[in-house]
C-alpha cells in the first residue's frame, strides 16, 4: 500500500480477535505514526460504509478511516484497553464512563422516527431457530414489539460487545456491523449484556460484581431505551448460548434470556434471578 510507503511501516503485528479468528487484523508501525489494517470476511463487507457513517454522525466515538478497499481497510491505531483487560479495581468506573458518553453522543439528536417492528421479529425468529435446541417446544414463542412501533432512526453500531470498546480516558468503538435497521436501544442491551455475563463468565462468577456493572451501565439512559434495550439484552443471551463458554452452564444462558423476555419481572431482578 501507497499509504505505509508514505509513513515509512518499520514492521507489522498480528492483532488477536478474541471472537472473530477469520479476520486479518494487523497492527502496523510507522515512524509517522501506528495503524490497524483489517481484512475483512465476506459476511462484513458492509462494515466499512457502518464505520463512515458513525464517524460523521459521532466523530468523537470513531477513530479516522485512512485508507480503504472493498474488503479492507486501514485505521489509526488506538491505544486503549477493551472491557478483558480492564483491571477489576477499574471496571465500575469505565462501564460507568461507557454508558455516559455514548448517551451524551446520542441525546437531543432531532431523527425520524420509524417502525421497526417487523425487523425486530425477524430478528427474534432467527435468534430463537438458532438456539431452539436449548428451549422446550413453546418457550420464548413470542415477544412484545409495540416498543419499537415508533423508534428514532439513529445511526447503530449494531455489535457492541465487550471487545467492541476500547478506553482511552475516552472511549472508541470498533468493529460496527450492518444490520438493516438503526436502533442505538439495541447497542445499550448488547453491550449490557456482554459485559454482564463475560464478567461472569470470565471472572470469577461474582454475581454482585455483575450486576453493579449493569446497573451503573444501564443508570445513564432515560427509561425508553432501558426498556428497548431489555429485548436485546434477551436476545443475546438467545445467541450468546450458542457459543463456548468458559466457565458457565448453558443453563444460565437459558434461564437468563427466560428472565429477561419476562417482562413481569424487573430488568435487575430477572438478571440476578438468572445467576441463582
Amino acid at each position: 500500500m501507497n499509504f505505509f510507503a508514505e509513513k515509512r511501516m518499520s514492521r507489522i503485528e498480528r492483532i488477536e480477535s478474541i471472537w472473530r479468528k477469520e479476520n486479518v487484523l494487523l497492527k502496523v508501525f510507522c515512524e509517522k505514526g501506528n495503524y490497524v489494517f483489517k481484512k475483512i470476511s465476506g459476511n462484513e463487507l458492509n462494515e466499512i460504509e457502518r464505520i463512515k457513517l458513525l464517524k460523521r454522525t459521532y466523530p468523537d466515538l470513531v477513530t479516522e478511516l485512512r485508507v480503504f478497499d472493498e474488503d479492507s481497510y486501514v485505521m489509526d491505531f488506538i491505544c486503549g484497553r477493551n472491557f478483558f483487560d480492564l483491571q477489576e479495581s477499574e471496571k465500575v468506573e469505565r462501564i460507568s464512563l461507557c454508558g455516559r458518553l455514548l448517551n451524551e453522543a446520542w441525546k437531543g439528536r432531532e431523527a425520524e422516527r420509524k417502525d421497526i417492528r417487523e425487523s425486530i421479529w425477524k430478528s427474534f425468529e432467527k435468534y430463537r431457530k438458532k438456539s431452539a435446541r436449548f428451549f422446550d417446544e413453546n418457550e420464548l414463542r413470542n415477544v412484545d414489539l409495540y416498543l419499537f412501533e415508533d423508534v428514532p432512526d439513529l445511526p447503530s453500531h449494531n455489535d457492541l460487545n465487550a471487545a467492541n470498546v476500547l478506553y482511552d480516558g475516552r472511549i472508541q468503538l470498533i468493529d460496527p456491523s450492518e444490520e438493516g435497521y438503526n436502533d442505538t436501544a439495541r447497542d445499550v442491551g448488547r453491550y449490557c449484556a456482554s459485559v454482564f455475563f463475560n464478567q461472569y463468565d470470565y471472572f470469577g462468577q461474582d454475581k454482585r460484581k455483575c450486576l453493579e456493572l449493569s446497573e451503573v451501565f444501564l443508570g445513564n439512559f432515560e427509561g425508553e431505551i432501558v426498556e428497548r434495550a431489555r429485548y436485546f439484552i434477551g436476545e443475546s443471551f438467545m445467541s450468546f448460548i450458542n457459543f463456548d463458554t468458559k466457565t458457565s452452564d448453558k443453563k444460565v444462558l437459558k434461564k437468563l434470556a427466560l428472565n429477561t423476555f419476562n417482562c413481569k419481572k424487573q430488568l435487575i431482578s430477572a438478571l440476578e434471578e438468572g445467576l441463582d
